[in-house]
């Protein structure tokens, strides 16, 4: 309990473990010298329900100072939880790039850098889907594999690509090159990257020299882009001199695909197709941009009482003769929408969820 929520500092603020720096240092809301008495020897790796150890929590929630503390009392790195995971995942999946290097570089067990979790994720997956570079860069020098595929046949490069990481697909294809020919018959980045429109990621692996027109089992990567939509990903492909004949395991060109779909969004992209194949500018009936509804003004009700709050906000010093203005006030506004204060979200930090996201 003592290790799962955030640390708190006397100034009240909260440590960031996504910011990379681990907020390791300052007050703490954990007495260190307590916890350590009592996880001195075999206590150190108990594990909970979920099958996480002390060294687990510390490393998930940025407590760098008692992830250094259990290194120095023989905490094991090479524990895993339920999911199969290390400390080193949750630390790179969260971002922290300090309590990474504590992982990687101190304590009795040598972490496994490419150890992969339940779902055959490695560290690095975890990292480069969340778009946590300095972490993909420190684990990169550790010479961790970047070729390990999980469960879905997915390196860390294709879910930089699916996620539009772009700094990360950046740093990965500048430290292994090789990456680029590292494709599978169910996806490369190119693909993932152009299904989810990321068009500066595609920009950047077809700068890097991927072939453009691979195919996998979808067609290629003009077939993911025609197919989700996205226009500029399409004018990118087909600028940069790809196949429009190239068919995917059902026989369907690009062309084939959407030209007849009912979206104007797919009439558009299979326009922009033929034109591409008859070289001629395709003509695009885009349909009349919707009108917005008229402002309704206030009622004269409304009107008045916000009146009213702005008298009372300007003259609110108390008389003890009369009501008092806080409460002539609270009348006021009672009547107003109070939304904002009833959504459910009772604070910022009781609906904070971590970065990554993204990450990420």
């Amino acid at each position: 309990k003592l290790l799962s929520g955030k640390r708190q500092s006397t100034g009240g603020s909260s440590g960031t473990a996504g910011s990379g720096t681990g907020g390791g240092h300052g007050a703490s809301s954990h007495p260190l010298s307590s916890l350590l008495s009592i996880w001195r020897g075999p206590n150190v790796n108990c594990v909970d329900n979920s099958g996480y150890t002390p060294l687990h929590h510390a490393a998930l929630n940025g407590h760098s100072d008692v992830v250094e503390a259990l290194l120095r009392n023989e905490a094991l790195t090479n524990i895993a939880d339920n999911k199969g995971c290390y400390p080193l995942h949750l630390a790179a999946w969260k971002g922290d790039e300090q309590i990474v290097r504590l992982l990687v570089h101190q304590g009795p067990s040598h972490p496994k850098l490419n150890e992969q979790n339940n779902d055959n994720e490695t560290p690095l997956h975890c990292a480069a889907q969340y778009g946590h570079t300095r972490v993909v860069r420190l684990l990169l020098d550790e010479l961790t594999d970047p070729t390990m595929r999980n469960n879905k046949f997915e390196t860390p490069l294709d879910l930089a690509a699916l996620y539009g990481r772009l700094e990360v697909v950046k740093l990965l294809l500048s430290a292994h090159p090789n990456l680029l020919h590292c494709n599978a018959k169910k996806h490369t980045p190119l693909h993932l990257a152009s299904r989810n429109g990321h068009l500066s990621v595609v920009e950047v692996l077809l700068g890097a020299g991927m072939d453009i027109n691979y195919e996998t089992e979808k067609g290629s990567a003009l077939h993911e882009a025609a197919l989700f939509g996205k226009t500029d990903v399409v004018q990118k492909l087909l600028s940069k001199g790809i196949d429009v004949n190239i068919l995917d395991q059902k026989g369907l060109t690009a062309l084939d695909i959407v030209k007849d779909m009912p979206s104007q969004k797919s009439r558009e992209i299979a326009a922009l197709i033929l034109g591409h194949m008859t070289g001629k500018h395709p003509i695009i009936n885009l349909p009349p941009p919707p009108i917005p509804p008229p402002q309704e003004s206030p009622s004269p009700r409304r009107k008045g009482e916000l009146d009213k709050v702005t008298e009372l906000i300007s003259g609110l010093a108390p008389d003890p003769e009369e009501e008092s203005p806080y409460e002539a006030l609270f009348e006021a506004t009672s009547c107003h929408s109070l939304d904002s204060l009833t959504s459910g979200k009772s604070s910022d930090r009781d609906s904070g969820r971590p970065d990554s996201e993204v990450g990420k």
